[in-house]
C-alpha cells in the first residue's frame, strides 16, 4: 500500500511538473490560433496592455534619443523631440489595442496593424503567408517567442511572465531599422 501511495505522489508531482513546462506552450498556442482567426477579444487576455504600452515607448524613445544624439545642438530639435515624444505616446496608446496586437501576433509590422485598427477589418493570410514562431524559457518565469514574418528580414519578439497558472505578453520588441 505504501509503494502505490508513493507511485501516486510521484506521477502527481511529475503531471504537475509537466503542466507548469508546457503552460507557456499552450498559452503561445491559444493566442496564435485566436491571432489567426482574428479574435481579439482571446488575444486580449494573455497581454497585459500597460505593461506593453510601457515597452513601446521606452523602444520609441530610445530610438528617438538616438537620433537626436547623431544632430547637432539646436534648442528647436530639443523642443521638437519633447513634442515628438507627447506625439508617440499618443499614438502607441491607439496602435496598442486588441486589434493592433492581433496583427502584430500574426507577423504584421506597426503599418499594417494602424491600417487594419482605422478599417476594423481582419484578413485571412494563405498557409505560405503565416508567420514563423521561434520559443524558449529565458528564466522560469520568464518566456520568449520570436515572429519571423515570411516576407520580412525583421523578427517581432514577444516577451511573456508567468501569472499564477498562466502566462500574460508583458513586452514586445519590434525592429527599429
Amino acid at each position: 500500500m505504501n509503494k502505490k501511495i508513493i507511485g501516486a505522489i510521484i506521477a502527481l508531482v511529475v503531471v504537475i511538473c509537466g503542466y507548469l513546462y508546457a503552460t507557456p506552450y499552450l498559452a503561445i498556442n491559444n493566442i496564435k490560433k485566436a491571432a489567426q482567426a482574428g479574435d481579439s477579444e482571446k488575444v486580449s487576455k494573455y497581454i497585459d496592455y500597460p505593461s506593453v504600452r510601457q515597452s513601446f515607448k521606452d523602444q520609441m524613445n530610445a530610438m528617438m534619443m538616438k537620433e537626436m544624439v547623431n544632430q547637432e545642438d539646436d534648442g528647436f530639435a530639443a523642443l521638437g523631440a519633447m513634442l515628438a515624444s507627447t506625439m508617440v505616446d499618443k499614438m502607441i496608446d491607439g496602435f496598442v489595442t486588441p486589434e493592433g496586437l492581433t496583427m502584430m501576433m500574426q507577423g504584421k509590422d506597426l503599418k499594417d496593424a494602424a491600417q487594419s485598427s482605422e478599417a476594423n477589418s481582419t484578413t485571412q493570410t494563405n498557409e505560405e503567408e503565416q508567420a514563423e514562431y521561434k520559443t524558449r524559457y529565458t528564466s522560469f518565469s520568464d518566456f520568449e517567442v520570436v515572429i519571423q514574418d515570411p516576407n520580412d528580414s525583421k523578427a517581432v519578439t514577444v516577451k511573456m511572465v508567468r501569472d499564477g497558472l498562466s502566462w500574460k505578453v508583458n513586452k514586445i520588441v519590434i525592429p527599429m531599422d
